[in-house]
Parts: structure tokens; sequence; C-alpha cells
């Protein structure tokens, strides 16, 4: 490809990368040209502010419901599958950790599904590559659709799982291995993050000599940090709530303080399909609903949505930093493309956001296109947005 040829691609990549608009419908050499590992790369300046821009801190990014079916499936089937979801790789190159709720199972032969579902999902084998490209470091099994294709389909998916290196909790062949967490080391703190489902027939869950996910108790999830040791991070990710409801229940919310009081720094919830609020407690902070990643629904009631990224200072919580997402199929132009919002949509979709916080007691400050939740008042002070 000629040098000024190339230079014009790269430039459309980043003009799709921040609009959602193909510059240019060219795919030649895209594997040559890759956007520039830069941390800051979806923060805008913008009428608020240049959002703030926080180092020295552990940043763990977690995102919502992923599969692989309806509008995501339609993405992958360009010439390169994941042209349409590139814009978050580079992105997530900055961050420390990266973790999602996995909804579905994923398979080398799809066999008979579960008859007893009205939804039934499945992704393909290489459909992992997808997730290898955006460096996903774990994923949580613990949701209502993990088993779609029975125990064959779940031993399937933590084979698979096993042979593309990328780790999971929340299910497991028996109730032991499914409450097995995910850690992670950095900086003399060991980081665990525990997965559990609250949706689901009693059937598909876990049981002492039986396979399935992980089941919510309020009193295994307490008692599996009780002699947590010293340098240990607790985090908990939670399929629960009330599907395409913007607010946590009064039984969610009481749950949520009890199990934080315990020794959960974070609790990351998933299952609504939209995002809810934030709460913020003495001891942590609770993200009741992430909404959807990548989710492929084509209902245009399931707009926007929200990852986060869990900023940790010496083990401790001290910002957590929201960054708007497309979680649906967006065609554009005849293209199926997924990312971060841009500013103007951000900011305005932030300020939609903002209220079901302002609900639930918090203050969720606007800047650049990100929304943040400062638990560190020193931290902020010494930040110029």
């Amino acid at each position: 490809m000629p040098a000024l040829r190339k230079s014009l691609f790269f430039f459309s990549l980043v003009f799709l990368c921040f609009t959602g608009v193909p510059a240019q419908e060219e795919t030649e050499d895209f594997e040559t040209i890759l956007l520039p590992p830069v941390e800051d790369y979806y923060r805008f300046k913008t009428d608020t502010g240049s959002g703030y821009k926080i180092t020295g801190t552990t940043k763990v990014w977690v995102g919502g419901d992923v599969m692989f079916n309806w509008g995501v499936r339609d993405a992958m089937r360009a010439p390169d599958p994941l042209l349409a979801f590139r814009s978050f790789s580079s992105w997530l190159s900055g961050m420390d950790y990266r973790f999602l709720n996995l909804e579905t199972p994923v398979l080398k032969k799809a066999p008979s599904a579960d008859k007893m579902k009205s939804y039934v999902f499945y992704g393909e084998k290489d459909d992992l590559n997808l997730l290898k490209d955006m460096k996903i470091d774990g994923v949580s099994l613990a949701n209502n659709h993990t088993m779609d294709f029975g125990e064959t389909g779940l031993f399937e998916t933590l084979s698979l799982l096993d042979e593309y290196k990328i780790p999971y909790s929340g299910a497991g062949k028996n109730e032991a291995e499914s409450l097995k967490p995910l850690s992670f080391t950095t900086h003399g703190k060991e980081f665990r993050i525990f997965s559990f489902s609250d949706t689901g027939e009693t059937r598909l869950f876990s049981g002492p000599r039986s396979p399935g996910a992980a089941y919510f108790r309020v009193s295994t999830a307490e008692r599996l940090i009780k002699k947590s040791k010293q340098n240990h991070v607790n985090l908990l990710s939670l399929h629960w709530g009330v599907e395409y409801s913007p607010e946590p229940t009064d039984v969610q919310r009481k749950t949520a303080k009890y199990l934080v009081q315990a020794g959960y720094q974070a609790i990351i919830g998933h299952h609504p399909h939209i995002p809810q609020g934030i709460e913020v407690f003495p001891k942590g902070v609770v993200i009741y609903s992430l909404g959807n990643f990548f989710f492929g629904s084509k209902n245009q009631y399931l707009k926007h949505n929200i990852s986060a990224i869990l900023h940790f200072k010496n083990g401790t919580l001290v910002c957590v930093e929201v960054v708007p997402v497309f979680g649906k199929h967006q065609t554009v132009q005849g293209g199926l493309y997924f990312s971060p919002l841009g500013p103007k949509e951000a900011e305005e979709f932030l300020k939609e956001y903002s209220v079901l916080c302002k609900n639930l007691g918090t203050d969720l400050e606007i800047s650049g296109g990100r929304g943040y939740v400062f638990l560190d008042k020193e931290l902020k002070a010494k930040l110029n947005p």
C-alpha cells in the first residue's frame, strides 16, 4: 500500500473509532495498521472539560453482557470479522485487567438446544478470537445462559476457554469449582473476582456433584471472603436484578450494603440489559447494572450502556470511571460497528445516567465524555480536568 494511501487509511480508522462511521470501505492490510495503545484515547475535550487523567492506579476494566448472536454475528461476517470491534482493542490495552460477563456457551458444534427456554444463545470457537483481540483477562460464566446447551455445552465451553487461555469464574463441573474466584496480583495486592448468578432455574446451578453456574447466596458470598488476607482485594460479579428496569430493587440495595460491609470493595452487576446507577457505601461501591457490552440485540429499546474502570491505589478503590459504550448492534452506512460513544452522544447519555446515580445518593461528575465517582476526595483535588 503506497505511503499516502496507507496514511489516509489510518486516519479513516481513527474517524471510525471516534464516530462509528466508516470513512471508507477498504479493509486491505488492516492487520498492519493498528491504533496506538493510548490510555486516554476515548477522552474528549467538551464543554464539561477534558476529563481526568488518573495515573499511578491499578485499572480494572469491567464490561457487561456479551454474546455472539444476532447483530454481533452479522458484524462478524465481514472479511475481517474483528473489524467492527477493533476500536476497543487498543484502548483496552491500557488497562491492568479486563473482565466481562460471557452470557453464552461457546461450542465447536451446536447440539440440541434447551427446549425449555425462550432464548438460547451459543458462540462458535472462533468467536473467542474477539475476546483475545481485546485482551480480555477473565470472564464470568455465572448467568442464566451458561447452561443453554446443558452439561455438554458447559464442558465444551470450559475446555475452549482453557484452550484459548481465557480464565473464568462462576461455573464449573461442581459447586466447589464454580465458587473459585478469578485472581491476579499487582503491586503486592491480590485481586479476586467472585461470580454468582441470582437468575435462572434451579436445575441450571451447580451442586456438590453436578455442573452448572454458581448460585448466589449471601451467606456463601460472605463466607468466601471471611478469612481474607490483608493483601486481598475482593470484588463481586453478580448476575441479578429485573430485566429492563432502570432501578435496583430494595432487596438488592440492602444486600449490596451488607456485602460491601462484609468486605467486597466493588459489586459489579449485570442482567437487566440496560444500565442502572451507582451507589456508594462507606467501604465500597456498587454498580447495579452495566447493561450490555457486545450483545447484538436489535431491540431499539436497548440503546447505550456503560463500562467502567475501577481505579485502585494500594489496594483501595479510589475512583469509578464510567465509559459509555454501544451495547447493541449499530448499523451505519451498511456496516455494523461497536465502539465507545463519541463526545456529544456520551455527554447526553451521561446526563441521563447521572439521574439514576442521583436517585441512589451518588453524584456523577461528567467531564470530557466520561463520568466519575471519586471515593478519594484528595485524589480529585490533585487532578485537573
